[in-house]
């Protein structure tokens, strides 16, 4: 949608609304009167002679019934007007769209592969009409996304060939625009091409904007920033005391492996007062390997944030090794969340040592929830069937339960 569409809808629907506010407070109070007075203005209803005249026989709750009649159909003539608009409208901007994107893949891809080598002259030549081609800021927006698509999906000469179209076209004051617009959807994009083609100089209004409420432009900021890398490592996070989301931990991990980002402080991120980082250094501990940070990882077990205690639990339980890592497991099972005791049993299940290991899931089947049982009866299937089959007569009906689930699974 170009930018004077955007404007005409927004305020298509705040007119919109406002009459209807209109309509129903002062209309209301002024179709049945002859005049209202606001201030040196004199406003004439010119329908009150016709309401005074058939007042004495028509009640007025049915004059208050006819113009809510006549708001209704007007409101729904103007919706219906704007749906067929911006309808038609959609349809013809998809269709110029199309033929606009067609143009620009076609020289795009004409520059990135030449048939012959091209002088200076012809190249200059090339982007010129390039950037005829894009007139207006709609042109402009699809013609830079299309080359950013190309850059990220391009290697070697070919990408280093974006780049320099990127450079050559001269957009930096159109994405500068896009960043400090009002709308989301002009930051996102600026955002997006800002990261992609490491664009300096915006780093300072990028910053800001990992301050913003809404959650996809705060985690845009922060990957925007760590693609440009002006940070060493991940410390910026910490320094900066970023409240983070579940969403940004996610997207922050997909950068840092895309990256291939590895000088990363994973003693300083696990350490973190701020929970959502401390989680997040846990996470990529796990991820990469790094069972060095075992005892740091430890030490977030029974944490007072269920996220960082249960991601503790889940990359201790991955790093354990030994006896003495299954004996703690055991001993702080109820300090872990469902899904991180779920963690601890499918390990502890598969010790070497059957007889801890039997004795735990007994522990399981007979103090915890029934999903918990279900999943403890399915390794004592395996392990100890005897012992299992004592859980067919058990006076706790979960327990009974449990049991017939499990052996219909596996008959």
């Amino acid at each position: 949608m170009t930018a004077l569409n955007k404007h005409i809808k927004i305020w298509s629907i705040r007119l919109f609304f406002l009459s209807q506010i209109f309509l129903v407070g002062f209309g209301s109070y002024f179709y049945k009167r002859p005049k209202v007075n606001l201030g040196s203005i004199t406003i004439v209803n010119p329908y009150y002679a016709q309401i005074a005249n058939h007042s004495k026989d028509i009640p007025d709750w049915l004059y208050t019934v006819d113009y809510f009649t006549f708001i209704f159909v007007l409101s729904f003539g103007i919706i219906l007007f704007m749906t067929i608009y911006y309808h038609t409208n959609k349809n013809i901007e998809e269709k110029n769209d199309k033929k606009s994107i067609d143009i620009f893949i076609r020289n795009i891809f004409i520059f990135l592969y030449p048939i012959e080598e091209y002088s200076e002259k012809q190249i200059q030549q090339q982007l010129k009409d390039l950037k005829g081609i894009a007139q207006t800021n709609h042109q402009k927006e699809l013609l830079i996304n299309t080359l950013r698509k190309v850059h990220s999906q391009t290697t070697g000469k070919v990408r280093e060939k974006t780049d320099y179209l990127m450079g050559e076209l001269k957009y930096r004051s159109f994405i500068k625009a896009y960043l400090f617009s009002p709308y989301f959807n002009n930051k996102l994009f600026a955002l997006k091409v800002i990261a992609d083609f490491q664009i300096s100089g915006f780093e300072k209004h990028v910053l800001k904007l990992t301050k913003e409420r809404n959650e996809v432009l705060h985690s845009e900021a922060i990957i925007t920033l760590l693609k440009l890398k002006i940070y060493d490592s991940l410390l910026f996070l910490v320094a900066l005391k970023m409240k983070l989301t579940v969403w940004d931990i996610n997207v922050i991990i997909k950068t840092v492996q895309e990256l291939k980002i590895v000088n990363i402080d994973y003693q300083t991120l696990i350490n973190s007062e701020i929970p959502e980082i401390s989680t997040l250094g846990i996470m990529l501990a796990r991820l990469n390997n790094r069972i060095d940070f075992k005892s740091t990882i430890q030490k977030k077990i029974g944490s007072p944030s269920n996220l960082t205690n249960e991601e503790a639990c889940i990359a201790f339980s991955y790093f354990s090794r030994n006896e003495k890592d299954y004996d703690f497991m055991i001993d702080k099972f109820e300090l872990a969340t469902a899904k991180a005791q779920f963690e601890f049993t499918n390990k502890i299940a598969l010790i070497s040592n059957k007889e801890k290991a039997i004795k735990f899931l007994n522990w399981v089947v007979e103090n915890q929830s029934f999903t918990q049982k279900v999943q403890a009866l399915t390794f004592l299937l395996d392990l100890d069937i005897s012992t299992m089959n004592k859980y067919k007569n058990s006076n706790n009906p979960l327990i009974r339960q449990s049991y017939y689930q499990v052996i219909d699974i596996n008959i």
